[in-house]
């Protein structure tokens, strides 16, 4: 478990109890040959133990838990808890799709050696780790015993379902204690402050689906991805494409999509980024031909690493939110697409600044 630093601390305090012996065993000789004061004996003594003990201390300041997670989102977390103590580590690079990663030889020996190994539990990638490794892991099972909300066992809830991240948070902070004692109060300090950040993020969400019109549109899911995000926007799922991995839907599955797309007044096709040229890219495009439906391809993890959970989310949401607008707007133009690009950032993020200013306006004049 934490082995690895229980020895470390051994080593140091030997090395200061083995330091000060010697030191002091050489001036009591020295006092016997040269005859020296009592006094400037204790001093001597003293001054060497402040030394060694600050020494010390700059040594635990330096070090750093290391944490390895298997995508960014579950980094950025991690980061929100451990802050300045922790050096975290995403195997799973931003843009890519988790499903189709293959380890490299640099992930294998930085998952092996690290202090916290942190996984979703649902990786394909994951039987190619090694058994021994040394730190302390967190999966599925410890996921489902925080008390995480899981709908047909789709593991997106983990991250795509906010109120969930601050029981990940809650999880991770109770480990970090157990690896680093010292810092104890600093973790539990920083997950406060990011489960606040959760309860005002969820509640940012309502609010802007409720102001931008968005809650209660109707949405095909090209896959079960965003279902979780799609919940808690208040968005209807009327169909999801492919229900499974490698489960493509017949022809006839595909006729019934696009019968409720026409019937139920769909607003939008929500498409996972990395699939944009896989399956579901490709099924929803043919479906967008035929009914005119606008599809808006969004990421599941950050695009950058350095995005944090909240900025994620917001992104997201403001994406499909300016999708559904675009398809309301527009009456559906035929076999138009709407792509999470940074244009769409950035015009999503002017719009929802306009948004708040109005929001702040009715409120002052309110009072």
């Amino acid at each position: 478990m934490f082995l690895r630093v229980l020895l470390r601390e051994c080593v140091r305090s030997w090395s200061i109890l083995l330091t000060a012996h010697m030191v002091l065993t050489f001036h009591i000789f020295h006092i016997e040959v040269m005859t020296l004061n009592r006094l400037g004996t204790v001093f001597l003594f003293i001054t060497l133990l402040i030394l060694l003990l600050s020494s010390s201390t700059r040594a635990d300041n330096d070090y750093k838990v290391a944490v390895v997670t298997t995508i960014p989102p579950l980094a950025a977390i991690a980061r929100e808890v451990g802050g300045d103590r922790v050096n975290v580590y995403y195997l799973v690079p931003p843009g890519s799709d988790p499903h189709q990663y293959a380890l490299k030889p640099d992930d294998v020996e930085r998952v092996r050696n690290c202090d916290l190994f942190i996984s979703v539990g649902k990786e394909a990638f994951l039987g190619s780790l090694p058994e021994d490794i040394e730190g302390i892991k967190l999966s599925w099972n410890d996921w489902i015993s925080a008390g995480i909300y899981v709908k047909n066992d789709n593991p997106h809830y983990l991250w795509l379902y906010p109120e969930n991240a601050a029981k990940i948070a809650a999880k991770i902070c109770e480990v970090l204690t157990i690896i680093d004692p010292g810092g104890r109060e600093y973790y539990e300090r920083n997950f406060e402050a990011f489960k606040n950040k959760i309860d005002e993020l969820v509640e940012w969400i309502d609010d802007y689906t409720r102001v931008s019109g968005v809650k209660g549109e109707k949405v095909v899911l090209a896959g079960a991805h965003f279902e979780p995000l799609a919940t808690v926007m208040g968005l209807k799922v009327v169909g999801v494409l492919i229900k499974g991995e490698g489960k493509i839907p017949s022809p006839q599955e595909v006729a019934q999509i696009e019968n409720i797309i026409r019937n139920e007044d769909v607003s939008a096709i929500v498409v996972l980024a990395t699939q944009k040229i896989g399956d579901e890219g490709r099924i929803a495009a043919s479906i967008s031909k035929e009914t005119g439906v606008p599809i808006v391809y969004v990421y599941g993890v950050m695009f950058s690493g350095d995005d944090t959970y909240t900025e994620h989310i917001k992104y997201t949401v403001t994406a499909i939110a300016a999708a559904i607008e675009a398809g309301r707007t527009r009456g559906i133009t035929k076999s138009s697409t709407f792509s999470f690009s940074y244009t769409t950032l950035v015009t999503s993020i002017i719009v929802l600044t306009v948004l708040v200013i109005i929001e702040t306006f009715v409120l002052v004049r309110g009072k």
